[in-house]
């Protein structure tokens, strides 16, 4: 396990040497419980000068364990407040990035959240409680045991000889408990995941009354969570009781050896009185090893729950001075590209097609026929699985991530806001930006009436996700983002379709100057995008059905003639209101 939480955090925790400085100061209590031998010989036989001399050897054991004891319990805090909790953050924070976007399913959420929280509040007790408590007791048992066999070797035996069916109990214990911990430790991920999705959904569960009297998908998975905890408590029930029975006997054995000898005059009455105190001394930290022993168990299930994520396969980036930069024009093409989320259920089917530089390529087609996933896999956000993608002439998986990103701005149709402000929200796409250079971008975005709105003006904070903003007001902060990055590649997921006529036609001005000179990808819905596309690509069923301009598209007929119609008929729809009196209603014929 530390091997393990070592290559996590990059580096040597210095635990090793941490759990040798409390084993040290362990095995420094069981000598100074071993002196009291030579020193209660040398008391009641009245020897008080020998009995002065040994008293302090013993205090300068006991000394010499609270010294090192203390300054490794100090260095042990540090270690998991700074090395363990912020270094596993810091590493999974770090990982999330590099992770693509495949790895996000529904419950990726539910995994990052529990990763950080649950699982790293228990592998934090590690190296500032468990570890140092199970190396210290372990120290101060083998010290007592060495002491009581040299000094009498029939007491020291007695004390000992339950310890093989100790530690039976205690691999019983562990097998007892993993299983449990890790269903556990699942039913809180899945049920992390269940909170945050019902933090998210409170408009529609209001709206529809579905939590009036509790949410049951909520209800369910927080019982099961409470059963679970119950099964991983209850596990450990019968090997733990079989344990402390075990050490109980060894001590109790143990006096009533010494007793018998004591009686029989073969011992000492001061090593008798010594070993006796040793052997309850030894009873209770063998005792407390199952109490540390539980949360270890727990910790390596925390550490498997950790590594699902930092053991997830990253997306392979080129050797340093093997990667190839983009450069003008920024073309990009797909050739014979095929995907799939899921093994076996592929999206895109063998495509190939171009985006030239400088111009306006619009993506139709049904749902779910691969527009998105075509320009994800622009972003490589996933990597394909047959074929490539290059961008500049260059394979995309041939260029740093962030070379890539460096060249490709995104506006896809669910924005996510960071709590802050507007302006830092916006600056995201360019972090070095100026004020002047962020209020611009926001201006041709049509952002920068929204901001007019609001009550601190730049400086309001957005809310979590941007819940303080509209759709479209969040969508306008993600075009600004797009503006401030001027990217020579664009990727655009139908970006107006939360904005209203008059904004629409706004930032459609805008988009159309941005264009100029760059590759743009639109993933078009509406007919005005559509009309200002100069080449159009239909997809069906993640295949290529035909490119061409509209006029071609149409005269040829198929999908794309049957989506214009439709879009057209749709747009000539209206709603109106109930007849006035004495007026008949209108022919539904283009109404409704």
């Amino acid at each position: 396990m530390i091997t393990r939480l070592n290559r996590y955090l990059g580096g040597d925790s210095h635990l090793r040497g941490l759990m040798a400085a409390h084993g040290l100061a362990g095995v420094l209590q069981g000598v100074a419980l071993g002196l009291l031998v030579p020193f209660l010989r040398a008391f009641l036989s009245g020897e008080r000068g020998a009995a002065g001399a040994w008293l302090v050897w013993i205090v300068v054991a006991a000394c010499a364990s609270s010294f090192i004891g203390a300054t490794a319990t100090v260095r042990s805090y540090r270690v998991g407040a700074d090395d363990v909790c912020g270094g596993l953050i810091r590493a999974v924070g770090e990982k999330v990035q590099r992770l693509p976007l495949g790895w996000f399913d529904s419950a990726a959420t539910g995994r990052v959240a529990a990763a950080t929280s649950t699982s790293i509040h228990a592998l934090s007790h590690l190296p500032s409680l468990v570890l140092p408590q199970i190396a210290s007791m372990t120290g101060s048992a083998a010290a007592i045991a060495v002491v009581a066999l040299w000094q009498e070797p029939r007491m020291g035996l007695a004390m000992i000889i339950t310890l093989p069916g100790c530690a039976w109990a205690l691999r019983r214990l562990r097998h007892a408990v993993v299983g449990e911990h890790r269903r556990h430790e699942e039913s809180t991920r899945r049920l992390a995941s269940r909170v945050l999705e019902f933090s998210r959904l409170q408009p529609v569960l209001r709206a529809t009354g579905a939590c009036r009297d509790g949410w049951g998908p909520l209800e369910s998975d927080l019982e099961e969570d409470r059963r679970a905890a119950g099964r991983a408590m209850g596990a450990k029930g019968p090997a733990g009781i079989a344990f402390h029975t075990l050490v109980e006997a060894g001590m109790v054995l143990a006096v009533a050896v010494g007793a018998s000898l004591l009686l029989g005059a073969r011992v000492d009455p001061a090593v008798f009185v010594a070993l006796s105190l040793m052997a309850v001394r030894f009873a209770d930290p063998v005792g407390m090893l199952a109490f540390y022993v539980d949360p270890v168990h727990e910790a390596g299930v925390a550490l498997e729950s950790i590594g699902s994520i930092l053991d997830a396969p990253v997306m392979s980036e080129p050797a340093p001075g093997e990667e190839s930069v983009p450069e003008a024009p920024y073309n990009v093409v797909l050739d014979r590209v095929s995907f799939g989320y899921t093994p076996g259920r592929e999206v895109i089917h063998d495509a190939s097609l171009s985006f030239p530089a400088g111009g306006v390529t619009a993506l139709v087609g049904p749902s779910g026929s691969g527009k998105s996933t075509i320009a994800r896999l622009v972003a490589r956000f996933w990597d394909v699985d047959a074929g490539s993608v290059s961008v500049g002439g260059v394979d995309v998986r041939s260029t740093r991530i962030d070379a890539l990103m460096e060249r490709v701005a995104m506006v896809f149709q669910d924005v996510y806001l960071f709590d802050t402000t507007i302006e830092e929200n916006v600056r995201i796409g360019r972090p070095g930006a100026s004020a002047q250079e962020i209020r611009e971008a926001a201006g041709r975005a049509g952002l920068a009436e929204v901001v007019e709105r609001l009550p601190r003006g730049w400086d309001t904070r957005v809310g979590e996700g941007g819940s303080a903003l509209s759709g479209g007001e969040r969508q306008r902060v993600a075009i600004a983002r797009a503006f401030l990055k001027d990217a020579p590649v664009l990727l655009l997921d139908e970006a107006t379709s939360a904005l209203d006529g008059a904004n629409e036609a706004a930032v459609t001005r805008a988009m159309e100057e941005l264009s100029a000179g760059r590759t743009v990808v639109v993933i078009a819905h509406r007919l005005s995008t559509i009309r200002r596309a100069d080449r159009i690509v239909v997809l069906v069923d993640g295949a290529v059905e035909a490119t061409g301009s509209h006029a071609e598209l149409y005269a040829a007929g198929g999908t794309y003639r049957r989506f214009w119609d439709d879009q057209e008929a749709i747009a000539r729809w209206r709603l109106v209101g109930p007849p006035a009196k004495n007026e008949e209603a209108p022919e539904a014929s283009g109404q409704a």
